[in-house]
C-alpha cells in the first residue's frame, strides 16, 4: 500500500473543489460552522444553553436526539480536569483503565470498551480532538488543558463518527482565539504527588479576519505512589526510587481562524505533546490467593506485599548484567512523543448549502521498558522492551443543508491511510539461567478505510423531525511480522496477512417537539468496530493472530427538558443494544505450563446491555448563584454468550474449567462464561453535586463547588474470578475559589477524591509468585499444582488530590 500518495490526492481534492466554488459563492448570513436550529429560543435560558456537535453541526443539547453528556470550560476548571481520568469522574457510565507499554488507556462507555492488552486493537470508545478521529488507546493519554467544552455521546455513534465507535464517542474541542488580546498564566501545585503544572496562553486578532492561540503546558510530578520494593542481590534485580512513578510532560498548541468573509473561514490547530514517566505501565499487586511464596526460595513478590491496592508498591528495576543490552540503565520508563493536528476549511455555497473539508494528521512514537512479571524482590524474569509508531492520514468532506423547507440533508466522505508498526523485545533473566533473548521482532500494519455516508432530515410539521441516515464504510488492513531472534530479519508468514470488510450501519430517528423546551427522541442504531491484528507478542509461522469486526445493532428513547421557567432541566433515556462479535483480550497459561504467557485477543460470542440515563440540573430562582446537579446511570451488560474463553491459571475443573481439552497434557483449556458482566460495568453509577457563587467585596466572587461519585462493582477482568471485581466505592471533590473583578485574577484550592479511595478499572491475571514462566501450575485439571493460582497485577488510579492553583488573565 502506498502510504501517502492516497491522502495527498484526497487533500489536492479537497483544496480544488474548495477554492473552485469560493469565487462563484454568493454571501451567506451564516458563518461557516452551521448555526443553532431556528427553533432554539432567542433569549437565553436560566439554566445554561449548551451547544453541541454530535451531528456534526452545532445544534442545542437540547434538541439533538443523542444521549450525551456535556462539560464546559467552567466545569472542567473547577475540577482541574487535565486528562481523561478526570473527566470520566463526571459522567457516569464511562470508565477507564490504564493500560501497560504501547497498549495504552482503556475505555469503556455503558460496560462496552476495550478489554485485550495489545496495541493493535481499536478502542470501542473513539476520541475526537477538534474533528480529529483517534482509536488508538496511547492518544487517551494526551492531557487535558484550554479546553472549550467536553462532549461524551453514549451509544454507538457510526453514522457521523464512523467505526470504532460502538460504545460511543468523547469529543473534545480546544479553545479559539477570541477577538480581544488576551494572556493567561496559570500555576497550580499538588502536594500528594508533589505535583507543578502551569499553563500559559496568549491569544488574539492579529487581523480583522485572522486570529490565532498559542497555549503551553509543562508537568512535573514525583509520583504518588511509595514504592518500597528492596532488590535481593545477585537475582537480577536493582535498587529503585522511593516514589513512583515521577513523569514530566508538555504540551504545545498553535491555533490560527481566519475569516475572510462571510463566504468562507478556516481554523487550524497543531499539537505537539510529551511524555516522559518513570515507568513503562507496572501495575500492582492485588490478590494473592496461595501467598507470596516463589519456586526454591525465589522472592518473585516482596515477602512484605500485601496484595491490596493501597498507595505502597513493591517493584524493583533490572540489573544491566542480568539483562544484557537493556536500555536507560534497566529503569522501566515510558517516552511518548505525540504531533497531530487539524484543518478544518468551511465554504457556504448558497445561503442555505455549507461545504465543509476536515484534513488531519497524527504521528505518535513511544518507547517503552517494564520489569515484565512485577517483581518486588528478586529481579524480574523477563523485562518487554517496546517501540512503538503510529501515523494516520484523514480526510472528511461534508455538504450540509439549511433550507427553509421541511427537507434537509447531510451527505459527505471519509478516508483514512494508515500504518502502525511494534518492534518488541523480551529479555530473559541470565541471573536465572534464562536466555538473554526470547523473543525479538516486530509487527508493521498497513490500514487504509474509506467511507460515505448521508443522512435526510424531514419535517412534516414544526414539532416532529425524522431522519434517516446510512454510513457504507471499506476497510482493508495488513499485517508484516518479522522474527529477528536469529540476528537476522525473517518475514513469519501468517495464516491471514490480509484482512478487511464492508458494512453498512444504518440509523433512523424521530424527534417530537412540541414546545422548545420540550423533545422527545427515539433511534435505531448499528454501529461497528473494525478488525486487526494481535501485534503485542511474535506468533508462530502459519498461526492466525487476526480478529474480526465487533457489530452492534439496538436502540434508545429519550426526553430532554426544562421546567419551571427554565431554572430546571431534565433529561431521561432508556436504550437496548445487542453486541456481536466483541473483541475481549484474555491471558492464557502456557502450553503444558511453562513458558511465556500467551495474550490472546478473541471476538466473543454475543452481549446485551440496556439500561437508564437520568440527569437534572437546577438553578433555584430564590438562590442567585446556586447550581444543583446530579446524575444517574444504571445499566445491564451481560454477556449472552461466551464460550471457550482461556482459564485462568490454577483454575480447576470444578472451577468451571471444563473446555476444550489438549491431548498432549490431558487438562481442559477454556471456560464459558454466558451471563458474566461486561469488564469495567458496573450496574450503578452515580454522581451528585453543587455550585454556588457568591459576592465579597468590592466586585469579587467567592465560588464553592462539590461533588460525589458513586459506582458499584464492576470487573476489571475478562476472566471473572471474584477477586478480580473492583468494590464498589464513594468518591467526594470539592473546591472553593476566590476570584477578582472581571475574573482577571484567580485563587483556587481544590480536592478531588477527598475520600482516598485508591480503585482501578483495569487488571491483569498471571502466575507471577512464579515469575510467569517457570510453571508450577495445573490447568483445567482436579488438582492444584504447586504454584496454586494465578495472582492479580491491577493498574491503581491515584487518591486524593490537593491542588492550590492561580491564575492570572490580562485582557
Amino acid at each position: 500500500m502506498t502510504k501517502c500518495k492516497p491522502m495527498l490526492v484526497a487533500w489536492a481534492l479537497s483544496a480544488a473543489a474548495f477554492w473552485a466554488v469560493l469565487p462563484a459563492s454568493a454571501p451567506a448570513h451564516a458563518e461557516g460552522v452551521p448555526q443553532p436550529d431556528a427553533a432554539s429560543p432567542a433569549t437565553a435560558p436560566d439554566v445554561e444553553e449548551i451547544i453541541v456537535t454530535a451531528r456534526k453541526r452545532q445544534e442545542s443539547i437540547l434538541k439533538v436526539p443523542v444521549v450525551e453528556t456535556a462539560l464546559t470550560e467552567a466545569t472542567l476548571d473547577r475540577a482541574q480536569a487535565v486528562d481523561l481520568r478526570s473527566i470520566a469522574a463526571h459522567v457516569p457510565g464511562l470508565v477507564m483503565g490504564a493500560g501497560t507499554l504501547s497498549v495504552g488507556n482503556q475505555v469503556s462507555i455503558r460496560g462496552v470498551g476495550t478489554t485485550s492488552l495489545d496495541a493493535g486493537v481499536d478502542q470501542s470508545v473513539s476520541l475526537n480532538i477538534d474533528g480529529l478521529q483517534l482509536t488508538q488507546g496511547l492518544a487517551y493519554k494526551v492531557g487535558l488543558f484550554d479546553l472549550a467544552q467536553a462532549e461524551v455521546l453514549k451509544g454507538p455513534q457510526s453514522l457521523f463518527f464512523g467505526k470504532n465507535s460502538p460504545g460511543g464517542v468523547i469529543s473534545l474541542r480546544s479553545a479559539d482565539p477570541g477577538d480581544r488580546v488576551e494572556l493567561i498564566a496559570r500555576s497550580g501545585y499538588e502536594a500528594e504527588a508533589r505535583e507543578w503544572r502551569n499553563e500559559v496562553i496568549v491569544s488574539g486578532p492579529l487581523t480583522d479576519t485572522l486570529g490565532i492561540r498559542l497555549a503551553g503546558m509543562y508537568d512535573t510530578t514525583d509520583g504518588y505512589f511509595d514504592n518500597h520494593g528492596a532488590a535481593v542481590p545477585g537475582l537480577g534485580g536493582a535498587a529503585t526510587d522511593g516514589r513512583f512513578a515521577a513523569a514530566r510532560n508538555y504540551i504545545l498548541r498553535g491555533t490560527a481562524v481566519w475569516k475572510p468573509s462571510e463566504v468562507f473561514d478556516a481554523r487550524l490547530k497543531v499539537n505537539i505533546a510529551h511524555d516522559r514517566v518513570a515507568d513503562g505501565g507496572i501495575q500492582q499487586m492485588a490478590s494473592c490467593p496461595d501467598g507470596v511464596a516463589g519456586p526454591n526460595g525465589i522472592p518473585f513478590i516482596n515477602p512484605k506485599d500485601d496484595c491490596r491496592l493501597n498507595r505502597d508498591m513493591w517493584v524493583v528495576n533490572s540489573d544491566p548484567a542480568a539483562f544484557p543490552g537493556i536500555r536507560n540503565s534497566g529503569v522501566s520508563f515510558s517516552d511518548q512523543g505525540q504531533k497531530f493536528g487539524t484543518l478544518e476549511m468551511n465554504v457556504n455555497l448558497t445561503d442555505a448549502l455549507a461545504l465543509t473539508s476536515v484534513s488531519g494528521y497524527y504521528h505518535l512514537r513511544q518507547d517503552s521498558l517494564i520489569n515484565g512479571t512485577a517483581t518486588g524482590a528478586a529481579g524480574a524474569a523477563l523485562d518487554a522492551d517496546n517501540h512503538f509508531t503510529r501515523e494516520d492520514f484523514t480526510e472528511e468532506l461534508r455538504l450540509s443543508s439549511d433550507f427553509s423547507g421541511p427537507i434537509n440533508f447531510t451527505a459527505g466522505g471519509f478516508y483514512q491511510n494508515g500504518q502502525m508498526s511494534n518492534r518488541i523485545w523480551v529479555m530473559g533473566n541470565t541471573k536465572l539461567g534464562l536466555p538473554a533473548t526470547l523473543q525479538l521482532g516486530s509487527h508493521h500494519v498497513d490500514i487504509e478505510s474509506a467511507s460515505a455516508f448521508g443522512q435526510l432530515r424531514w419535517r412534516p410539521i414544526d414539532q416532529v423531525e425524522v431522519s434517516g441516515g446510512v454510513r457504507f464504510t471499506d476497510e482493508r488492513r495488513s499485517d508484516r511480522e518479522i522474527n529477528a531472534i536469529t540476528g537476522t530479519d525473517v518475514v513469519v508468514p501468517l495464516a491471514k496477512p490480509n484482512i478487511g470488510s464492508d458494512n453498512f450501519s444504518p440509523e433512523f430517528t424521530v424527534s417530537y417537539m412540541p414546545t422548545d423546551d420540550l423533545t422527545v427522541f427515539g433511534s435505531l442504531k448499528r454501529g461497528y468496530k473494525s478488525g486487526s491484528f494481535s501485534i503485542t507478542t511474535i506468533t508462530a509461522a502459519g498461526s492466525d493472530n487476526s480478529f474480526g469486526d465487533e457489530k452492534v445493532d439496538g436502540g434508545e428513547v429519550g426526553l430532554k427538558s426544562r421546567w419551571l421557567d427554565r431554572s430546571l432541566s431534565l433529561n431521561l433515556a432508556g436504550y437496548y443494544y445487542s453486541y456481536k462479535g466483541l473483541q475481549v483480550g484474555a491471558n492464557e497459561p502456557p502450553q503444558g505450563g511453562t513458558g511465556p504467557i500467551v495474550l490472546r485477543t478473541i471476538n466473543a460470542g454475543a452481549a446485551e446491555v440496556y439500561g437508564i440515563d437520568f440527569d437534572v440540573n437546577y438553578q433555584p430562582p430564590s438562590v442567585a448563584g446556586l447550581t444543583l446537579r446530579g446524575s444517574v446511570n444504571w445499566n445491564h451488560a451481560r454477556f449472552t454468550a461466551l464460550d471457550k474463553v482461556p482459564c485462568w491459571g490454577g483454575q480447576t475443573i470444578a472451577q468451571g474449567c471444563n473446555e476444550v481439552m489438549d491431548p498432549a497434557t490431558g487438562r481442559y483449556t477454556s471456560q464459558n462464561l454466558d451471563g458474566k458482566p461486561l469488564v469495567r460495568a458496573p450496574d450503578w453509577q452515580a454522581s451528585v453535586g453543587f455550585d454556588y457563587t457568591m459576592p465579597v467585596w468590592e466586585g469579587k466572587n467567592l465560588t464553592f463547588s462539590t461533588s460525589g461519585q458513586y459506582s458499584s462493582r464492576y470487573l476489571t477482568n475478562l476472566l471473572a474470578r471474584d477477586d478480580f471485581y473492583q468494590a464498589a466505592f464513594f468518591k467526594t471533590d470539592a473546591s472553593v475559589t476566590l476570584s477578582g473583578v472581571g475574573g482577571r485574577w484567580e485563587v483556587a484550592l481544590i480536592g478531588n477524591n477527598l475520600t482516598d479511595k485508591i480503585t482501578t478499572g483495569n487488571c491483569t491475571n498471571g502466575n507471577f509468585a512464579y515469575g510467569q514462566i517457570l510453571g508450577g501450575q495445573l490447568t483445567g485439571s482436579n488438582a492444584v499444582g504447586p504454584a496454586g493460582t494465578d495472582e492479580l497485577l491491577c493498574f491503581a488510579d491515584r487518591g486524593r488530590e490537593l491542588w492550590t492553583r492561580l491564575t492570572v488573565k490580562f485582557n
